[in-house]
C-alpha cells in the first residue's frame, strides 16, 4: 500500500501536526478530512525514489565487472 502525505489548508487541531502520512489504497478515495481533528486537509505530491538500477546487465562494463555466459559444456565466455 503507497503512503499519501496530507497537510490542513486551515486551522488543525491541538494534537495534530500540520501535515501527516497515511496507509491508504490506490483504489481508496482522497481524505478530505483529518481523521483525528475533522479540520479540511488536501493531498501533497510527494517525490518518489525513481532510481536507476545500478547492477543493471547494460551498465556493469561501467563499473568494471565483466558478464560470462555459460555457453556448451560448461564453458564460460565474455559477452
Amino acid at each position: 500500500m503507497p503512503i499519501y502525505e496530507y497537510k490542513h489548508t486551515s486551522k488543525r487541531g491541538d494534537t495534530c501536526e500540520d501535515s501527516f502520512e497515511t496507509f491508504q489504497k490506490m483504489s481508496d478515495k482522497t481524505l478530505t478530512k483529518c481523521p483525528v481533528c475533522g479540520n479540511p486537509v488536501e493531498k501533497l505530491l510527494s517525490r518518489t525514489s525513481g532510481g536507476v538500477d545500478k547492477l543493471a546487465p547494460s551498465r556493469l562494463k561501467e563499473l568494471g565487472f565483466t558478464k560470462l555466459v555459460r555457453r556448451d559444456k560448461g564453458v564460460y565466455e565474455k559477452e
